[in-house]
């Protein structure tokens, strides 16, 4: 029979990648607040190509009450959008099957556990960081490393008091239900497969899972950047220094941001080619760098303003 607190982790993941499966990039990429915002004035663009418009907003997927309401610019984006474009709806996917595609990319096959795959070196850094929230690593022990670092910046991020149905994302995309046209970039099995192309090289994991331990100082520079709408230091906070600092780490934000990218210009040039006034509402990390969503735009042609 299993105790109350294995069958209480095991909810709180469930529920967790239902809520926001796309929350898995916050072992580097989370935006979260610190304490109450006197302006909100986020990331979003405009961009233009003869004389067709649409908007890139820069998301927090993890946010509490302080965020709202929303700024002006990204209020009017909104008004005047005629689709609305995340990375991925969970409403085209029941919660059923949403379980059935986590449970095949999510944890280990047949009885492999993280002990058949890492270093003790590793397993002792990823229980010390779960030990912060009681929970043991035989707990999880199925679970890949991904999945592990999804369900650490969920803990870490409810310690903080903000929640995945207060992203941004997720108020777009309540609001927009039943009122305009929603279209998903990826989909949820997509998002999920994320999990089982991260690497498992423990030098790797090691540093990622380091980073993870000083999360508080880490959330509260990237939302600072984030609040005055400065995405040069929101990139180098999130990306940009890791990369320096620890160049071993480029699988994960390959995994993770680079090789997304293609998909979600694609989406962009989309709209202005349908002329449709689109919302896209990506992670703020993609939009962001010379890689970004933001970057490419504006090397092919289109004029991208910052709003």
């Amino acid at each position: 029979m299993r105790n109350k607190k294995q069958t209480d982790l095991s909810a709180f993941c469930k529920r967790l990648m239902i809520e926001k499966l796309a929350a898995m990039t916050l072992l580097l990429f989370s935006l979260l607040a610190h304490g109450a915002l006197a302006e909100n004035r986020g990331l979003i663009w405009q961009f233009e190509k003869g004389g067709q418009v649409s908007y890139l907003l820069g998301a927090i997927h993890f946010a509490n009450a302080d965020f709202y309401p929303l700024s002006d610019a990204m209020m009017s984006a909104y008004q005047q959008s005629e689709v609305l474009v995340v990375e991925v709806d969970d409403d085209t996917v029941s919660i059923e099957q949403q379980q059935v595609i986590l449970r095949q990319y999510g944890l280990y096959p047949d009885n492999e556990t993280l002990r058949n795959h890492l270093q003790p070196e590793t397993l002792a850094l990823i229980e010390s960081l779960l030990g912060e929230f009681n929970v043991p690593l035989a707990h999880v022990q199925r679970y890949r490393p991904g999945m592990i670092a999804v369900t650490l910046a969920a803990l870490q991020a409810e310690k903080l008091g903000y929640h995945a149905d207060k992203g941004i994302d997720q108020y777009f995309l309540q609001k927009a239900r039943h009122q305009k046209k929603i279209r998903q970039i990826e989909d949820f099995t997509f998002q999920m497969k994320l999990i089982a192309e991260l690497p498992e090289d423990d030098a790797i994991l090691q540093e990622s899972f380091r980073d993870m331990g000083d999360y508080q100082a880490m959330w509260r520079g990237m939302m600072a950047a984030w609040q005055r709408g400065d995405g040069d230091a929101l990139y180098q906070r999130a990306i940009g220094e890791a990369l320096r600092e620890s160049p071993e780490l480029a699988p994960f934000f390959n995994v993770l941001f680079f090789d997304r990218h293609p998909r979600m210009v694609k989406s962009a040039e989309q709209c202005i080619s349908s002329r449709e006034i689109c919302l896209i509402v990506v992670g703020a990390g993609h939009l962001v760098g010379d890689k970004g969503i933001v970057a490419e735009l504006r090397r092919r042609g289109y004029r991208v303003t910052q709003q």
